[in-house]
């Protein structure tokens, strides 16, 4: 938890967007390991609005599934040996996060079936944030600038 704080501190509350950048960052791309490969897929789409962009798939091995849509790219990954890592390991993010411009926008869109979001004001980092869980537990976390807000 302390690793995550560290991050959004650095990312969005330590002045860094009060110097020039020297480039511009036009969207964003996560990937996570999945169980079920179908059922993230349609998961990421329907939540995220996301459309299948390619697939590739090893028998036995592996199945990838890209999607996108303007601004976002995420890979889902299915391994065939995911679900049994050993005890302690890390199976995949626990943690995924976007930014949006309009945080209500984005949880009017969410699917039936998707518990409402409690919306947290982290003020210390000047965010407004929603986490909701994908299939395999993992926290997608969206986030909105306090200083965007209408």
């Amino acid at each position: 938890m302390k690793f995550a704080t560290c991050l959004l501190v650095l990312l969005f509350g330590a002045g860094v967007f009060a110097e020039s950048p020297r480039y511009v960052i036009d969207g964003g791309y996560f990937a996570v390991i999945v169980t079920d490969i179908e059922t993230a897929t349609t998961w990421y789409g329907d939540t995220l609005g996301l459309e299948e962009t390619s697939r590739l798939a090893d028998e036995g091995r592996y199945v990838i599934v890209n999607l996108g849509r303007p601004g976002l790219a995420v890979e889902l990954l299915q391994l065939e040996a995911a679900d049994t890592r050993p005890e302690g390991y890390v199976t995949g993010p626990f943690k995924i996060g976007m930014l949006v411009a309009d945080l209500d926008a984005f949880m009017a869109s969410l699917p039936a079936g998707i518990d409402t979001p409690r919306v947290i004001e982290d003020e210390k980092n000047g965010l407004l944030l929603v986490q909701i869980r994908d299939p395999d537990g993992n926290i997608v976390q969206v986030m909105q600038r306090l200083d965007e807000e209408e």
